[in-house]
């Protein structure tokens, strides 16, 4: 069975010290040391850093992988994207933390006492769900960090099996974008982030607007780098702070959220006397709003799936509300749903903007919640949360689900109405699809002088408001297109591939990507005829690669053909690898040789894992292609059969043979 220890919440002893006064922004997995007001302050999971090496945590890859992946698909490309999302998180310069792949590792083989992540995969994901992360260790009350914490010691990500059967998808190839994005926030949930409902990748599948070439908002940057600041990053960033009630209680877990017509949204939830402190928010001018959790949906437990905070009694502590009504602020308690009368609030860098509170009023339930929207490709592709080109000049049609839109006769709720946040684009020709499809359709007509960037929809009804932050963003590009992928030799007469197509922008404004399953190649050059000239990551001989490119502004090939080209490696001698010495004993830091045949060792490139957290490299040095050194300090004593050396998408793994390192499958 699924390990549930992560949703079980942990009894924190009575004795627990007075804490610091800390915010944040996001919200985590977290405790309260009383049962009644007043609570304290918040303690979170989170992995302490000064017990890691050089702030990393490694994560380790079961090396059963999956029984059935997706047509086209191998486990080696697998890996690749799994490392590719977990550098999503490397990415954010104001976290220190960081994570490191650790390899292959066998079920069970080891304790692994040490801070870790495992994958793994299972049949046993619940329904609605298509995979699922948390920590799942976690150690007693320490101090660690500067605050007080709950360890967290070792953290699971679990993916389907079978990657043919998933839920929603059906078919779950590696390279997707639901794949790529699920893998980015499933490790968000490992690191200690809860969801949220402002767009970004830590929001659930039904709002989120993430995508394989932007997947980060900046709550998601928030949140992280609350948990995990740099020395300078509450110096450049700005906090907002008041109180959430209802006849004049507290409230439990509303959400409060800051955003501007031109930026994406950032958010928190409040403590459970209705207070908030919203911190990482950066400097500028905010319309802040609160609106309820939404009601569970399909394969939630509870409202948005949070892990209820508990107290020192191990007792949840749940909402306090059925509903009420959105409301933004106004600078005075009474709030409103009248963006025109909304107060707009400044930021300021190191500085606290005190005293935003919110009087709201209940409702028995809400009018419209968990809308996702989409657009539809030149391909008739659908993206979620889609781009539109400025400069177009008919309306683009945008399409909305969601509860409350629609009446059980395909009729759009009396009195809806939608609008644009700001003066960037206008909505306007709500109607609904033909059945069964239960989506309704809104126009969006782009200003010739708006910003690129996400925007926000504001769904009115005669009693109610629901805000749905970067519904659609604005681009100045259309999606880049791959029209042929073609090996060629440059001037050197080293490997490249030449790719042509349409919508790249290899230049400082809008940058070009291209990925072969989930590593970027490097651009040499542009050929005489126009294409570009790419050096792809290093792979075992014949091995055969998915191609997609990814521009800045967070489009991608993907949305307009999800099948992507692919490029086959030259035909070459199978890898394989002499250890020694055989057996690594705990004691001191011991240098490990490793000889390979038919490898492409790269420094800064290649790494060695040894499939458990209990044994840390500390230093690796490339020699040459088929030669080099680690320094590594066990714990335990570990064989180094179950060495894995990945270079690129070249992954030799002595546990496995050849297992994952013959030809692709995708032949």
């Amino acid at each position: 069975m699924i390990k549930r220890t992560w949703i079980r919440c942990l009894t924190l002893a009575a004795s627990l010290l007075a804490m610091s006064s800390t915010g944040w922004s996001y919200y985590y997995y977290c405790y309260y040391n009383a049962a009644s007001a007043p609570y304290g302050q918040p303690i979170v999971q989170r992995f302490v850093l000064s017990n890691l090496l050089n702030d990393t945590v490694p994560f380790f890859i079961s090396d059963t992988g999956p029984s059935v992946l997706a047509p086209g698909d191998s486990f080696t490309a697998m890996i690749s994207q799994i490392r590719a999302a977990a550098q999503v998180w490397n990415s954010v310069g104001s976290s220190k933390l960081r994570l490191a792949y650790g390899g292959l590792y066998t079920d069970g083989a080891s304790t692994q006492f040490t801070p870790g992540i495992n994958i793994e995969f299972t049949d046993e994901i619940p329904p609605g769900l298509v995979a699922v992360g948390a920590p799942t260790s976690t150690g007693n009350l320490a101090f660690g960090d500067g605050n007080y914490v709950i360890p967290i010691i070792r953290s699971t990500i679990y993916l389907p099996k079978d990657l043919t059967q998933v839920a929603t998808y059906g078919n779950f190839p590696s390279y997707s974008e639901p794949f790529f994005v699920t893998l980015v926030h499933e490790f968000g949930h490992t690191i200690g982030l809860q969801h949220t409902l402002t767009s970004g990748v830590m929001s659930t599948l039904w709002t989120s607007a993430a995508s394989k070439a932007s997947p980060l908002g900046i709550d998601d940057i928030a949140g992280i780098s609350m948990l995990y600041p740099t020395d300078d990053y509450l110096t450049t960033v700005g906090s907002l702070s008041g109180r959430v009630t209802l006849n004049g209680t507290g409230l439990n877990l509303a959400s409060v959220v800051a955003l501007s017509p031109s930026n994406p949204a950032i958010s928190t939830l409040t403590n459970p006397d209705g207070s908030y402190r919203m911190d990482g928010v950066p400097p500028g001018q905010y319309f802040v709003y609160v609106h309820p959790l939404p009601p569970a949906l399909y394969g939630e437990n509870s409202p948005d799936n949070i892990i209820y905070p508990t107290d020192i009694n191990g007792k949840s502590m749940e909402l306090n509300y059925t509903a009420f009504a959105t409301q933004f602020f106004t600078g005075k308690s009474g709030g409103t749903r009248d963006i025109s009368q909304a107060y707009s609030v400044p930021v300021f860098a190191a500085t606290l903007t005190s005293g935003v509170d919110f009087k709201v009023s209940a409702r028995d339930s809400q009018a419209v919640y968990a809308v996702r929207t989409y657009g539809f490709s030149s391909t008739n592709v659908p993206v979620a949360s889609p781009p539109i080109t400025k400069g177009v000049s008919t309306a683009v049609p945008v399409a909305a689900s969601g509860a409350g839109l629609l009446q059980q006769n395909n009729i759009v709720t009396p009195g809806l109405s939608v609008s644009v946040l700001g003066n960037a684009a206008s909505a306007n020709n709500l109607r609904p699809y033909p059945p069964p499809t239960p989506y309704i359709a809104v126009d969006v007509n782009v200003s010739l002088t708006a910003g690129q960037g996400p925007k926000h929809l504001l769904f009115y009804t005669p009693n109610d408001l629901y805000v749905l932050p970067a519904a659609f963003s604005v681009v100045y590009n259309v999606p880049p297109s791959i029209a042929s992928v073609t090996p060629a030799f440059d001037t050197n007469g080293a490997r490249v591939v030449l790719i042509a197509g349409t919508g790249f922008f290899p230049d400082k404004n809008t940058t070009t990507s291209f990925m072969f399953d989930g590593l970027a190649g490097t651009i040499e050059g542009t050929a005489k005829d126009g294409r570009l000239i790419v050096v792809p990551p290093a792979a075992q001989g014949g091995y055969i690669a998915t191609v997609e490119a990814l521009n800045s502004d967070g489009q991608s090939s993907l949305f307009l053909n999800p099948a992507p080209p692919t490029f086959t490696y030259d035909r070459g001698g199978v890898p394989a690898l002499t250890i020694s010495p055989k057996t690594l004993v705990p004691g001191s830091d011991i240098t490990v040789d490793i000889v390979g045949t038919n490898t492409n060792f790269v420094d800064g490139v290649t790494t060695v894992g040894f499939g458990t957290s209990d044994v840390m490299v500390k230093q690796i040095k490339v020699l040459s292609p088929t030669h080099m050194t680690a320094i590594a300090m066990p714990h335990v004593t570990v064989s180094t059969s179950v060495v894995t050396v990945t270079t690129g998408l070249e992954v030799v793994s002595q546990a496995l043979g050849y297992k994952i390192t013959t030809v692709s499958p995708k032949q």
